[in-house]
Order: C-alpha cells, then structure tokens, then sequence
C-alpha cells in the first residue's frame, strides 16, 4: 500500500460523520498550506484566524484525490445559481402550480436572505472581502490547545509485520521549483515568496522573506485597505488604525496564488527519496466548516427550478467523478490540519540536498525547514493539509426551455 493511500484512509476514520454518505470525499493539497501562526492572548487571534479560514473556504475543488482549485470563488457561482434560479412553469398540472411555486418562492427568499446576512457580515482584508467561514472545534488555531490528536506512522520491513498491518510504500516525492522554467515575471509577481541566487544555483521557496516584505510594504497595504468601500459589519472588523495592522491575508492570498501556479504551469520537479526506514509523526485536527450565509433551500427542491440563460447541469452533474465538469461542483465541508511535522529515514547525500530545496515532500509542506544532525526533518508549523469536500446534486436539473429547449 501506498503511504498516501494509507494516510488517506486514516483521516477519513476520523472524519465525525464518516464518509458513508456517497455525495463526500477527501482530497490532500498538492502542497500543505501553512496556516499564519497567532497568538492565542491576542483579543484579535479568533477574528484573523476565521478570516484565513474564509480566504481557504473560498476556493473551488476539483474532484480528484490531489487537490487543485479554479480562479473562480465560491460565493461568487453561488450567487449566479441563486439569483438564476426560476421556477419551472410546465413542470407539473395547474392544479398544483401555485402549490409548488410557493414551495420555490419560499426555497430562494430564505436562501436570498442568508446570502444577504453573509454579505453584510462579511471581513474585509487587503486582498478584498469574503463571507465569513468558522471552524469547530473553536481553538483549531492554538498550537497549545487540547483540540490536537498525535499520530505517528513507520515504515515497517515485510518480514517484521504481521499480516493485520500491512507495509507500505513510502511515495512521497521532493518537490523543488524548476529554475529553468522560472521566468523574470513570475520571480516579480511573487517577490518574496521566491529567490533565486546564482551563485548556488537554487531557487527556494521563503516564508521568512515573504513576512519581511510585507512588513516593508506596510503602508501601501494600508492605503489599499482605507479606499476600499465600506461594508455594513455584523461582526467585528479589523481596523486600519490598530496598533497591530493585518498583514495575515496578502501572505496567504500570495501564497495561495503561488502554489496554484506552480502546479499549472508545471515548474515543480519531483524525485523520489533515496532513503529508506521512513517514520513520520504529526499532530492533527479535523476542523468541520460552518457558513452560517448557506443555505440548502433552492439545493432540496433543485428539480423545481431551472437556471436562467444555463443548460442542464451548468453547475453540476451530480458525479462524484471527473466526468462533473461544473462550475459549483463540490464544496469543503472540513479541514484536516496537522502541526509538529516530523519525518526521520536513513537519508542519502542527495536527500539532504533535496531538502535544503524542496518546497515540500510529498503534500507534506516542509519550506525553510532542514534535515538536523538527528535526521530528522522538522516543520513545527500547523498547515492545512487536506480536505473533505461535498459534491454537489445536478444543478439545474434542466437547461433554460427558453433558448435550450
């Protein structure tokens, strides 16, 4: 068995509702997200901790075991299918029309209205504003909380494991930026998160280096903040004028946009570890979503309805596959964290050069961190490293009779 098969099974044990239900699954990020670290005195860390959370909710999956997201953002299609939806005239006799358009009516007010409540409620930040995500357990954040779980994995000879537990494969691959590939542009659209030095011919990827700049762009951030247009807060905002200015959401919405593109555009370089007697350890969280904005309504009667100007199956054809296409096909219902990285192994010469430059190894997010004199591999930070993600019913059930039909 593969490990990432192996990790995979695990997390979905854990996952509260299980994954019974056929409409669900988990998906590993191509590289572990690294979550801004805050201080939990902070009167202000619950705030900035959901406003990560909303930035990362807000992308759309595809349906596949690595993860990858679209431009587009959620709330965005879910507006559009929203305020689209209208009701099918000739779907049933005229006896019970009105019966059921009041059903429909009533199905897209409430959802309209949650939508309306979330939009008002939303938290503004330097790359723009986002409806309002929470996680549960509350303290997912803390570092120090008891919400952490410690897991440890090790690669086992065959002759030494019982047939209950199974060896596995170790495949998780270095992954390192193609330098070859890396164009001037790209090295300036991400300045800070990317260097490049000549001299030794690496180009590493820098968490530190990204902090500083931004704290050397301080200003301009703010001005950007401050002619932003105001939103009607039903939450408590974060000000311009705090002593302790956000700087949280251009890093993450930075380094968000980086690992897309690197993905995209193919400028990662994997290669297989040479080392062998792998054992790795973590602590884990599993953080459920709530959108208190979403609504089901329009999603429970979706056969009354029918998207304006849309054919059938815009949004979603109701598979859990490759084949679903859609613009809203699934959506994170759950967030699998995990802190305190620790990978030992008998590593090669090329091994601990692979890890001076890797962004990651395997999805497992290893950046400014260095194999020690122990072997070990270490990266103390929390990352979100995968997610459990709904897919979504066929939406709409039928194209526009009016121009498809």
């Amino acid at each position: 068995m593969d490990f990432q098969e192996k990790l995979k099974e695990f997390f979905l044990r854990q996952y509260k509702d299980g994954l019974e239900k056929s409409n669900l699954f988990i998906a590993f990020e191509p590289i572990g997200c690294m979550i801004d670290e805050l201080d939990p005195a902070d009167p202000q860390s619950k705030t900035r901790a959901n406003e990560q959370l909303s930035i990362l909710a807000e992308r759309l999956p595809a349906i596949q075991e690595s993860m990858t997201f679209g431009s587009s953002r959620f709330t965005d299609i879910w507006e559009t299918m929203v305020y689209s939806s209208t009701f099918r005239e000739n779907l049933v006799a005229d006896a019970e029309k009105e019966d059921y358009r009041k059903i429909f009516n009533q199905a897209k007010a409430e959802t309209i209205a949650k939508l309306e409540q979330g939009k008002r409620a939303s938290v503004v930040t330097a790359t723009g504003s986002y409806y309002l995500v929470t996680g549960q357990p509350d303290a997912w954040y803390n570092k120090d909380a008891s919400v952490w779980i410690s897991k440890s994995f090790s690669q086992k000879i065959p002759e030494q494991v019982d047939e209950p537990d199974k060896p596995f494969r170790f495949d998780l691959k270095w992954k390192r930026i193609d330098q070859t590939k890396l164009s001037t542009s790209v090295q300036q659209q991400f300045e800070g998160l990317i260097k490049r030095n000549p001299a030794i011919e690496k180009t590493q990827w820098h968490e530190s280096l990204a902090k500083q700049q931004l704290n050397m762009n301080l200003l301009q951030v703010k001005t950007q903040q401050i002619r932003r247009p105001a939103i009607n807060f039903q939450v408590k905002p974060m000000l311009v004028s705090e002593s302790k200015p956000l700087l949280i959401k251009p890093l993450l919405s930075k380094r968000l946009a980086m690992t897309q593109m690197l993905q995209q555009d193919k400028l990662l370089i994997q290669q297989q570890p040479e080392a062998d007697r792998f054992e790795l350890s973590f602590d884990y969280c599993m953080v459920n979503l709530r959108r208190d904005w979403f609504d089901r309504s329009l999603l429970n009667c979706s056969k009354l309805w029918y998207a304006k100007a849309l054919e059938k199956n815009f949004f979603s054809n109701g598979m859990k596959d490759s084949s679903n296409e859609g613009e809203l096909k699934c959506m994170t219902t759950a967030m699998i964290l995990v802190k305190n990285l620790k990978i030992s192994a008998n590593w090669s010469t090329q091994d601990l050069a692979h890890s001076e430059e890797s962004m990651s190894l395997g999805f497992f997010n290893i950046a400014d961190s260095r194999i020690n004199s122990k072997n070990e591999l270490i990266n103390p930070g929390i990352q979100a490293l995968g997610w459990i993600c709904e897919v979504f019913p066929a939406l709409p059930s039928i194209s526009d009779p009016i121009l498809f039909e």
